[in-house]
């Protein structure tokens, strides 16, 4: 994937057997562990999870994300956030646009899963847009060294030959997460995306495919 010359790929096979929550936590702990590719404090990780409803037993989809706050090289179950996908989903239909960002935060803990207390942060949009199950937002150097050029969108797509999406700098929110989701659905070829003077998104179906590999 993006990183496979320059970073050390640390996931054992092992890892396949825990729960898929677990290696979600397994894979925050392997991305934070690397300042190289994730600064202390910096980056969020996500996992959408089949979890069955406590109230009505029936399967739910789970966001399991970062929560506000916290470091992905130490972060344990307690720093995720969890809400339930489709209720997070519905949000789009409340949505009043880009001058009403802030609002929406105030929706997020209403799809809250199992009475979470831990906040989802304003980077929640970010992964629960993305049409894949593992997701990972990372500030790698080397990255980050071409996303702050001026002609940084040409570089990127020069460098990875159209296989990394690109979006100019915005405040993470809604907008952000839905601009990532439209971007994703008419590229469906692209295996992440930039963010322009910020950061990196991956993805993948499973947790091993979502971290960089050697």
């Amino acid at each position: 994937m993006i990183f496979q010359k320059n970073v050390k790929n640390y996931w054992k096979d092992s890892y396949n057997k825990l729960s898929k929550l677990n290696q979600l936590i397994t894979r925050s702990n392997l991305l934070g562990s690397d300042l190289k590719v994730t600064n202390f404090g910096g980056g969020n990780t996500s996992s959408k999870i089949q979890v069955k409803d406590p109230i009505t037993k029936k399967m739910e989809t789970i966001l399991y994300v970062k929560g506000s706050g916290g470091d992905l090289g130490s972060i344990k179950e307690d720093g995720f956030a969890s809400l339930y996908l489709d209720k997070f989903n519905s949000l789009k239909n409340i949505y009043r646009g880009f001058n009403f960002e802030d609002e929406m935060v105030s929706y997020y803990p209403m799809c809250t899963f199992n009475n979470n207390p831990r906040a989802a942060s304003i980077d929640t949009p970010l992964h629960g847009y993305v049409p894949f199950p593992e997701v990972d937002h990372t500030h790698p150097d080397s990255i980050i060294a071409l996303a702050t050029m001026k002609n940084g969108k040409e570089i990127i797509n020069k460098v990875y030959r159209g296989k990394v999406g690109w979006l100019g700098w915005q405040r993470p929110g809604f907008d952000l997460g839905l601009r990532m989701e439209n971007l994703i659905q008419k590229n469906p070829h692209i295996m992440g995306i930039v963010l322009g003077h910020h950061g990196l998104f991956t993805w993948a179906i499973q947790a091993k495919s979502a971290i960089p590999t050697p």
